[in-house]
């Protein structure tokens, strides 16, 4: 008995976690009807731009660092296996293009910006800032919700780019330098990009899109989440990391199912 009240409790918590989660992507949808107001327009673009800017510009840095080495560890690996660097661009865009670029931009996604969000909309809620903006007639959810709803989809996606162009140069240098000499980086390039076809376009802007949208409403789901504890957003940070890494390995590993 007690463990059909346990698995009850378990299933009730769950549906109750994916009802808040569409609460949520209603909400959003329903604020975005005030971006057709022009001065409602202007804030939300400051804010887009900026959350824009410390979620896809600012992690440059550190997802080409990760990609740099990548690259020549991937390259570095099937090289022992296939000594033409040719032959490469099949392996490059089966393994990076369609599964590691994906994984590891998403990873960084959610430990530099999802865990920030998560603590910022924590701290607020703590101290009872969503009330004074409630006072002031200010929607919390446009202020908040809507910037990070659409700027880390576009966010995950410029990721997804740089993080395959500087694998590529990576990639061609180790080739070059150890393997292949012949290969030039325009003719390596070329015969990465015959690779990819509009079906690897597609899958990869339906991860970035579902995935960037879905880690939005998830970090700050559970910032919102926090209670009068100042341990609360310890524990929001946890468990929203967890629900986010949990929620990104599913989507992408399902799409490559589907897909290929």
């Amino acid at each position: 008995m007690k463990m059909i009240i346990a698995i009850g409790g378990w299933i009730n918590g769950h549906v109750a976690y994916f009802l808040d989660l569409l609460g949520l992507f209603i909400l959003t949808l329903r604020e975005t009807r005030h971006l057709f107001n022009r001065s409602r327009r202007r804030i939300f673009m400051v804010l887009f731009k900026r959350q824009l800017y410390n979620t896809g510009i600012k992690a440059i840095y550190i997802n080409s660092l990760i990609a740099f080495f990548l690259g020549m560890i991937v390259a570095a690996r099937v090289l022992v296996y296939i000594p033409q660097a040719a032959n490469y661009a099949n392996i490059y865009v089966i393994v990076v293009v369609r599964e590691l670029g994906p994984l590891i931009s998403g990873l960084i996604l959610i430990s530099r910006s999802a865990t920030a969000i998560t603590a910022e909309i924590g701290h607020l809620k703590l101290y009872d800032q969503f009330d004074v903006l409630h006072s002031q007639r200010v929607s919390a959810a446009f202020i908040f919700l809507l910037p990070v709803f659409y700027s880390f989809p576009i966010s995950l996606l410029f990721m997804f780019i740089y993080f395959n162009f500087v694998t590529m140069i990576s990639s061609w240098f180790f080739l070059s330098t150890f393997g292949d000499s012949s290969i030039s980086m325009a003719s390596f390039m070329e015969a990465i990009l015959s690779q990819i076809t509009m079906l690897e376009i597609m899958i990869t802007s339906l991860k970035a899109i579902i995935g960037g949208s879905l880690i939005g409403i998830i970090c700050i789901y559970f910032g919102s989440s926090v209670g009068e504890r100042f341990t609360d957003i310890s524990r929001a940070i946890s468990k929203s990391t967890t629900s986010l890494l949990l929620m990104f390995f599913v989507i992408n590993i399902g799409l490559s199912i589907l897909a290929y």
